[in-house]
C-alpha cells in the first residue's frame, strides 16, 4: 500500500456527559413467574446446577453476557455522545485527514493497516506513531476549547500535540517529578503527582494545586461537569467538587476503607466504585461517603473498571475481565459474576467505547503489548492494536479515535473507519 504523510490529530472533543450508570437492585424489574422452561437457559445465561425449570427446548447460541440496547443510559462514552439543553445529538465523526488506497485482497476481518501491520482488524485503521516521552505514557487529555492532545508520563513531562500537525507543540516539566495519572475536566487538564493534582485551567492559565492525598496519585476519574476522584497509593479515595462560580475545586470528603493502593475507579448510579491493588472492589454512596458494600473481585489488581448497562466490568493482573450483575433475587446489596473472561496474559488496562457503526467495543490491554478489541456483548475478538510496550493507558474521549500511551512512551493513534478503508502511515 503506498504510504501517506502523518495525519494531524483530531480536534479537541466539547464536554461530554458521563460514561455511564450500572443498575442497582431497585432498579431492576422484579423476575418474572417461574415459566416452564428456564428463561435464563433460553438466552444461554444458566449457571444453576440442576436447575428446577426445564431444559427442552434448544435455544440460539448466545452471548456470554445479555445482550443489552447500545444505547441505553450506560455506557454512553464521553467521546460518543454530546447532547444539547433540547436532548438532541450533537456530536459529530472526528475526521483525519488521510488518502483512501487501494484496498488488500483479504477480507476486512483480516485487513492489515498501519505502518508495519501494528493495527491489525475489522473497522478500525492506525494513523499516527508519536514519540517523544522518555517513560510510560500515563495518561491522555483532551480539554474542552483546545486544539491539543495533553499526554502526561513517568519522565516527569506533559507534551502537547497539535491536532492539526501532528507535532509536539510544547513541553512542560513538572517540578513534583513524574506524572502518574493525567485527565481533562472540562477546560482543566488535571495531573496527578505525589501529594497532590496540578490543575491548568487551557483558557485562562490559571493554575491550581489540590492538595489532599500525602501519597502518590494512583488513579483519577471526572465523569461529570461537577465531581473529581483520585486514589491514592495509601489506599484512600479523595473527592472534590468543582465550584464554577470561584473556578475552583472544594475538597469534599476523603474515603478510607482499602488497605493497599486504588488504582482504578468508575462512577455510576450515585455511586464510587474502586479498585484495590489487593483485588478488593468497593462501592461508595456519593451521598453519605460510606462504603455500602465490598467484596473480593480479583486475585491480584484491579487494573480498570467500567459501567455498562447493569453490568460492572472489572480487569485485572490475574489476566481475567469479570462481568459482575446485582443480583435481583437478593434484598440485601449484593453482586455476583455474571461472566468471567480469561486472557493468556495479565490485562494492563481496559477502556469501552462505539465503533464507527455505533456499535459497543471493549478494548483489553494486555501485558504482552496488544490492545485486544472485543465486540460486546459477544466478546467475539475483532482484532489488535499491537505496540513496542505494554500500553499503560487507553483514550476513547474523542469521538472515532483511540489513543494508547505504552511503558516505552510511545503514543499512537488509531482511527475506527468503514469497512472500505484502509491506511499505511510512515513510521
Amino acid at each position: 500500500m503506498a504510504a501517506v504523510q502523518r495525519p494531524p490529530l483530531p480536534p479537541a472533543a466539547p464536554p461530554q456527559p458521563r460514561r455511564g450508570k450500572p443498575g442497582c437492585r431497585n432498579a431492576l424489574p422484579a423476575p418474572p413467574a417461574p415459566p416452564k422452561v428456564c428463561h435464563y437457559w433460553m438466552s444461554g445465561r444458566c449457571n444453576r446446577n440442576p436447575c428446577r425449570f426445564l431444559h427442552t427446548d434448544a435455544p440460539d447460541p448466545a452471548p456470554p453476557f445479555a445482550a443489552v440496547n447500545k444505547r441505553g443510559d450506560t455506557w454512553v462514552n464521553p467521546s460518543c455522545v454530546a447532547v444539547n439543553s433540547d436532548g438532541k445529538d450533537r456530536s459529530r465523526p472526528v475526521q483525519l485527514a488521510k488518502r483512501q488506497v487501494e484496498a488488500p485482497p483479504e477480507t476486512p476481518a483480516k485487513r492489515r493497516c498501519g505502518g508495519g501491520g501494528w493495527c491489525v482488524g475489522d473497522g478500525f485503521c492506525g494513523v499516527a506513531r508519536l514519540k517523544g516521552h522518555a517513560k510510560a505514557v500515563t495518561g491522555f487529555a483532551m480539554p474542552e476549547g483546545s486544539d491539543k492532545l495533553f499526554s502526561g508520563s513517568l519522565d516527569g513531562t506533559v507534551r502537547a500535540w497539535d491536532c492539526s500537525t501532528g507535532q509536539c507543540a510544547r513541553v512542560e516539566e513538572l517540578q513534583e517529578g513524574e506524572v502518574h495519572k493525567l485527565i481533562a475536566m472540562g477546560p482543566w487538564v488535571l495531573a496527578g503527582v505525589r501529594g497532590a493534582i496540578k490543575a491548568v485551567h487551557t483558557g485562562t492559565g490559571k493554575e491550581l494545586r489540590l492538595r489532599g492525598p500525602a501519597s502518590q496519585i494512583t488513579a483519577m476519574l471526572a465523569e461529570d461537569e461537577d465531581h473529581l476522584f483520585a486514589g491514592a497509593e495509601d489506599g484512600a479515595v479523595f473527592m472534590w467538587r468543582m465550584n464554577q462560580e470561584q473556578q475552583s475545586f472544594d475538597e469534599v470528603a476523603a474515603l478510607t476503607g482499602h488497605d493497599k493502593a486504588v488504582v482504578s475507579l468508575a462512577q455510576g448510579k450515585g455511586a464510587l466504585y474502586s479498585g484495590s491493588a489487593d483485588g478488593s472492589i468497593k462501592v461508595w454512596d456519593l451521598e453519605t461517603h460510606h462504603c455500602i458494600y465490598s467484596f473480593a473481585g480479583h486475585s491480584s489488581a484491579v487494573t480498570a473498571l467500567l459501567c455498562w448497562e447493569q453490568f460492572l466490568l472489572s480487569s485485572s493482573d490475574d489476566a481475567t475481565v469479570k462481568v459482575w450483575q446485582w443480583r435481583p433475587d437478593r434484598n440485601d446489596l449484593d453482586l455476583e459474576v455474571h461472566y468471567t473472561h480469561k486472557e493468556d496474559e495479565r490485562v494492563v488496562s481496559m477502556d469501552g467505547t462505539y465503533d464507527a457503526d455505533e456499535k459497543p467495543v471493549l478494548l483489553v490491554s494486555r501485558g504482552d503489548g496488544v490492545v485486544r478489541i472485543y465486540d460486546i456483548p459477544s466478546l467475539k475478538k475483532r482484532g489488535d492494536i499491537r505496540c513496542d510496550d505494554e500500553v499503560r493507558t487507553i483514550s476513547v474521549r474523542s469521538r472515532g479515535v483511540v489513543f494508547t500511551g505504552d511503558a516505552s512512551g510511545e503514543v499512537r493513534v488509531v482511527e475506527w473507519t468503514s469497512l472500505g478503508d484502509a491506511t499505511e502511515v510512515q513510521d
